[in-house]
């Protein structure tokens, strides 16, 4: 674990690791080896887990979020991996607004174009970009893609340059955004992530040794 947080570190990328059916134990063992930056799948198990949990460290929301669920996500957590319509904005809009808080987001972006898969087409994230930048507690820090799951490394690495060519179109077309993170690759497909931009990965089994 300490080769792959190094990678990370010497590429300027943020490693958030994934701690879905992870223990507490478990989780304080990565945080006293220096790990930062936590990102959990579901609303329930995250509130048995990530409360209390020392200063410095950022909690991430990477799951499938419904919108009866975005209250108890934008207080728990710190940054939303996973924005895919305007109706969830909305509602975590609302949310932090109540908080007293600005919720830093990410949007997810369906660049396999898998009918099963969540995320916004790549056609139409400019058109959900515009109408989010009008939300003011909510604030658009990045884009997310998850990448087909393939052997074949030609349409993996496709999936990732999209997102990097999307995230740098938005990034060009909205100079007010201060757009950060192009997350993208997993355990599996990290090193093509890394070869095409990206700036934030989530390694799950790849810290973990069973």
């Amino acid at each position: 674990m300490q080769e792959l947080m190094a990678e990370f570190q010497s590429n300027h990328v943020v490693m958030v690791a994934v701690c879905k059916g992870r223990t507490r134990a478990e989780i304080n063992e990565l945080v006293a080896l220096g790990v930062t930056h936590i990102g959990e799948n579901r609303l329930q198990e995250a509130q048995e887990k990530l409360m209390g949990l020392p200063s410095g460290i950022t909690k991430h929301f990477i799951g499938h979020l419904q919108t009866n669920k975005a209250a108890g996500v934008v207080h728990l957590f710190d940054v939303i991996q996973s924005v895919d319509r305007l109706k969830l904005a909305q509602a975590i809009d609302r949310a932090a607004e109540q908080a007293g808080k600005v919720m830093p987001v990410l949007i997810q972006v369906n660049t396999s174009l898998e009918p099963q898969k969540r995320g916004v087409s790549p056609s139409e994230l400019e058109a959900l970009v515009r109408d989010m930048m009008v939300l003011s507690h909510l604030r658009i820090v990045g884009l997310m893609t998850l990448a087909v799951r393939s052997t074949d490394s030609v349409l993996v690495r496709q999936n990732f340059k999209k997102l990097r060519e999307l995230f740098d179109l938005i990034k060009t077309k909205n100079p007010s955004l201060e757009l950060k993170y192009c997350s993208m690759g997993m355990s599996g497909d990290y090193p093509l992530a890394l070869s095409e931009g990206a700036t934030m990965v989530r390694i799950g089994r790849g810290l973990f040794s069973d």
